[in-house]
């Protein structure tokens, strides 16, 4: 059905934090004088841009190919909705967003909709840089409520230091926020649902303050449960581990040479972001280049595919966690207390290193 990769469209949303480095950093055609926080790389409204599919989107050729385009972890994680299931976007914060909480999927399901697990990779950190990780330990609903009102709030948070090229899993019900001067790939279930605690007193463009949902987020936020540092493991010569869930795994490919990627036995899509150099992709007969910026995606049932030039890419799917993250992990040497971890606070490692030894 899929016989080429699918060059993505990103769509561009201007937010009153963002900046200007989606385009001095990453190429991307920014609409002028307007300040840019994402670029949504996929998810539903995600449009391609080439071949006999340009127009389409990714909402419409998940519904009508749900096999052959996601695989059957992709196909799994779309159900019930029958949605594409990740998106993937680079944000640009040029100051502190909002802090904010996002749901589980238990607590989702009762809005009809998924919960939102997230990760964080960081491409641009100016000095000083952090990331709002979580509550201090022991930090109560009660505390969060009176530390709003009191405008103490701040003081409650963790911050945690970042540097280019460090990755974070996000797992919902932590409280959290991107700090300023960071550029950053983001990768997350498909999901729209945020709750924000606070605000820093900003207020939109009629002088309003900004909607505020600090029950909500009281009732979903989980105490304890915070944005995790991940210590990335090489699977090969070229493929490094950055994070691993049930929901997504986030790899960095470095291509230094003609690379042929691995097979996913059709059990899932990939979606490609080069961040740095530029690359071809060669599938059968059709040979599409891509550079920094340019996100595409490998359809699940597309599994003869070659990358060649000098880039970095990060790699998101949807993968078998014991046989495709585990198993291959423990047997490049690493030990299984440094594999679990790629899991963050999800824990989801944990039960798969078990799977792998078993199997």
């Amino acid at each position: 059905m899929f016989d080429y990769p699918l060059l993505l469209r990103p769509q561009f949303d201007a937010k009153i934090w963002g900046g200007r480095r989606l385009k001095s950093m990453l190429d991307k055609p920014l609409p002028d004088q307007v300040p840019v926080g994402e670029s949504l790389e996929s998810g539903n409204a995600a449009v391609v841009a080439n071949g006999r599919f340009a127009g389409r989107t990714l909402a419409e050729l998940a519904r009508q190919f749900p096999s052959e385009l996601l695989g059957t972890h992709g196909r799994e994680a779309s159900l019930p909705v029958g949605d594409f299931p990740l998106l993937v976007k680079f944000i640009d914060a040029s100051k502190v967003l909002s802090i904010q909480v996002h749901p589980d999927d238990d607590a989702a399901a009762a809005l009809g909709k998924r919960g939102k697990t997230e990760a964080w990779h960081i491409l641009d950190a100016e000095p000083g840089a952090a990331l709002l990780t979580g509550l201090r330990e022991g930090v109560t609903g009660s505390q969060v409520r009176q530390a709003i009102a009191d405008g103490s709030f701040e003081t409650l948070l963790e911050r945690c230091p970042v540097f280019p090229g460090d990755s974070l899993i996000v797992p919902a019900g932590a409280v959290h926020a991107i700090g300023g001067g960071i550029l950053l790939y983001e990768i997350q279930e498909t999901s729209d649902i945020t709750f924000r605690l606070y605000d820093w007193g900003r207020v939109d463009a009629s002088g309003r303050p900004r909607e505020s949902h600090l029950d909500q987020a009281l009732q979903i936020m989980v105490p304890g449960r915070n944005a995790t540092k991940i210590t990335p493991l090489a699977l090969d010569s070229c493929r490094m581990v950055l994070a691993a869930c049930r929901y997504f795994t986030l790899e960095r490919w470095q291509i230094e040479t003609a690379f042929t990627a691995p097979a996913t036995g059709g059990g899932s899509f990939r979606l490609l972001s080069c961040i740095a150099g530029r690359c071809s992709l060669r599938t059968g007969n059709d040979t599409l280049a891509i550079t920094r910026g340019e996100t595409v995606l490998i359809p699940a049932n597309l599994s003869d595919l070659t990358l060649d030039g000098e880039a970095t890419l990060l790699c998101g799917w949807i993968a078998d966690l014991a046989r495709d993250i585990v198993a291959p992990l423990l047997d490049a040497g690493h030990p299984p207390e440094q594999v679990t971890l790629l899991g963050g606070g999800t824990r989801d490692l944990d039960q798969a290193l078990r799977l792998a030894r078993q199997g």
